[in-house]
């Protein structure tokens, strides 16, 4: 082969692989385009309605009270 083809078949492989690169820089911008977007942090209002039906009594009261071990 002389040089003239080499140098051809060379430019013709840079040409595919500067297309397959903006190719894979355009899929990444689709694929963070599309990507869901993170949870936004929450409210305070979006607890409303968290504790509904939940009863708390007495028990429930003196059990979540902090005690000293007994041995102190």
């Amino acid at each position: 082969m002389s040089t003239d083809t080499l140098q051809v078949q060379l430019n013709m492989i840079e040409m595919q692989l500067k297309w397959l690169e903006r190719q894979v820089a355009l899929l990444r911008q689709e694929i963070a385009r599309s990507a869901p977007a993170p949870n936004p942090p929450r409210s305070f209002a979006d607890l409303r309605g968290v504790w509904a039906e939940v009863v708390f009594d007495e028990q429930d009261i003196q059990a979540s009270r902090l005690k000293l071990p007994k041995g102190l």
